[in-house]
């Protein structure tokens, strides 16, 4: 794994290297063990929602290994290193420094806070970055877990969408804290 780690209370959350991306996307369960240390549910596959955009990760980070902060992140318990999902980053920071945040949990983990807690830490982290003025997400609006996560790391919502998937979607956002990226 890369260097760089976002702790919270119960967990470990670490950008995902593009060799990590390519075991999960192969179901390699022995080799995302070896390369990060992590318990992944049998069968190994990414988290619900994730395994559609992976792909497309896959071949950003074969371009620009760098990047792999701006994709995806995976969140494991501290105490049992156990894979609980992904936060993930739409990449870097848009022209008016808003990056895309998205999230994902395997199903036995549901439930439990883990989205919020990763998701307000990824928040925080983002907002470290050079250039970061605004967090957004998109929800469904028929997915109240994923629209209750956005409400309690404190996004609200600031926009509608229609996706050809899923229907209407609600966009969420939260802004830098004043004192963030000022001198």
């Amino acid at each position: 794994m890369m260097d760089i780690r976002v702790r919270t209370e119960r967990l470990e959350i670490a950008p995902l290297t593009l060799e990590e991306i390519e075991a999960l996307l192969a179901g390699d369960g022995g080799r995302l063990r070896e390369l990060t240390g992590v318990l992944f549910p049998r069968p190994a596959s990414p988290p619900p929602y994730m395994t559609d955009p992976l792909p497309a990760v896959r071949e950003r980070l074969r371009a620009r290994p760098a990047e792999a902060p701006w994709w995806n992140w995976l969140m494991f318990e501290r105490e049992t290193s156990r894979a609980v999902g992904s936060v993930s980053f739409g990449g870097p920071p848009d022209q008016a420094g808003a990056v895309l945040i998205g999230y994902a949990v395997y199903e036995q983990f549901e439930g439990h806070g883990y989205a919020t807690e990763a998701v307000k830490a990824m928040i925080g982290w983002a907002f470290q970055q050079s250039g970061v003025k605004h967090v957004r997400t998109l929800a469904p609006v028929w997915n109240t877990p994923a629209l209750r996560v956005a409400e309690n790391v404190g996004m609200r919502p600031v926009a509608s969408d229609e996706d050809d998937d899923v229907g209407e979607v609600l966009v969420y956002a939260v802004s830098a804290p004043a004192s963030v990226g000022s001198a």
